[in-house]
């Protein structure tokens, strides 16, 4: 087993020193100079513009767009939740809804 390893570690050897490597070009260094000045560097972002940047990257709608619909889809599920759901013989708790409505008695 450790013999057809050495076999085949020799061959790779042997194909990496035969390959052709391809000479730099002279003006390499100076075109990543010339590229590196005309990189913008780390510069302080804005949340907005993170948040702007974040949803470019992974294109994602907008943020209006998404804020609407968890809006409308939590008003939908609000509405379809029945209100009356606390037990008839705990008439101490109150549905969490209870302050929505108002109590004419009191007025």
């Amino acid at each position: 087993m450790s013999t057809t390893r050495d076999q085949k570690e020799q061959k790779l050897e042997v194909m990496l020193q035969s390959r052709r490597l391809e000479p730099a070009s002279p003006d390499l260094a100076e075109r990543i100079v010339h590229k590196a000045r005309h990189l913008t560097q780390n510069q302080t972002v804005s949340l907005t513009q993170w948040m702007k940047g974040l949803f470019a990257e992974f294109h994602l709608p907008r943020p209006a767009y998404v804020l609407a619909s968890a809006l409308i889809i939590g008003f939908i599920i609000g509405f379809t939740v029945p209100q009356n759901t606390t037990p008839a013989d705990d008439a101490d708790s109150l549905s969490v809804q209870s302050f929505l409505y108002a109590d004419e008695d009191d007025l």
